[in-house]
C-alpha cells in the first residue's frame, strides 16, 4: 500500500456535527473498560488538580494528561488507528530518536539510549533481556497508559513505531517492534519485544 492509497481509503465526508455518530461514540466509551474507563480518567484528573502524584518517580504535567487522552479516546473509538499510528512512531524514531542511539550491535543500540524516556518525562525503561536479534525492554510509569484502567487494548503503538524506526536506523536492517504487555490491558508496566532483520514476530 502507498500513502495515496492510506488517504484515500481514509478520506470520507463527516458531518463535523453528527448527533448519531455522537452518541454512538459515547456509548462506546461509557462502555469502555467495563464501564471503568471514563471514571478512571475522571479519577486521574482530579488527582492531578489536587496536585497529587500521578506517577511514583515523574513530575505531573498537562500535556501529559492532553496528549493521552486525545490518543487513547482515538484509539478506543476507532482501533484501526494503532497500525497507522504504529507507522507513523517509526517516522518519528527515524527523525528524532536514533540520532540519540548508537552502536553496531542491538544490545548497544538499546543501552545507548535507555535514558532518554526518562529524561524526557516519558517513563522509565529497563531492557530486560538481549540477544544478537531479539531483546525485550519495558517501560514503567509510561505516559500513554500509566494509572488507566484495563480496557483491554495495547494503546502505545507510537513508542513501538519510534523504537522500531531509531533501532532500523542505528542498526541498518529491518526492526519490528511488538507491545505485548500495557498498562491500559491491565499490566502493571509495558513490555516490547524487538526483531530484527528476518527475525519476526509470530
Amino acid at each position: 500500500m502507498n500513502l495515496d492509497d492510506l488517504r484515500q481509503k481514509l478520506s470520507f465526508p463527516l458531518d463535523d456535527h453528527d448527533p448519531d455518530l455522537t452518541t454512538q461514540m459515547q456509548q462506546r466509551l461509557l462502555e469502555l473498560g467495563q464501564g471503568k474507563f471514563l471514571q478512571g480518567m475522571h479519577e486521574f484528573l482530579a488527582r492531578y488538580e489536587k496536585g497529587d502524584p500521578l506517577r511514583p518517580s515523574l513530575p505531573n504535567k498537562m500535556q501529559f494528561l492532553y496528549m493521552r487522552d486525545r490518543q487513547t479516546f482515538s484509539f478506543a473509538l476507532i482501533p484501526e488507528l494503532i497500525p497507522i499510528a504504529y507507522q507513523v512512531g517509526r517516522l518519528i524514531g527515524m527523525a528524532f530518536d536514533a540520532p540519540r542511539r548508537e552502536g553496531v550491535t542491538l544490545k548497544e543500540a538499546l543501552e545507548s539510549a535507555i535514558g532518554v524516556a526518562e529524561a524526557f518525562d516519558y517513563g522509565r525503561q529497563e531492557v530486560v533481556t538481549v540477544e544478537e536479534s531479539f531483546a525485550v525492554y519495558r517501560t514503567y510509569e509510561c505516559s500513554d497508559c500509566y494509572g488507566m484502567p484495563n480496557i483491554g487494548m495495547m494503546i502505545c503503538p507510537y513508542e513501538a513505531g519510534t523504537a522500531a524506526g531509531a533501532l532500523e536506523m542505528t542498526l541498518g536492517k529491518p526492526v519490528r517492534v511488538v507491545e505485548v504487555k500495557c498498562c491500559a490491558n491491565g499490566d502493571p508496566y509495558d513490555e516490547f519485544e524487538v526483531y530484527v532483520g528476518d527475525d519476526d514476530a509470530d
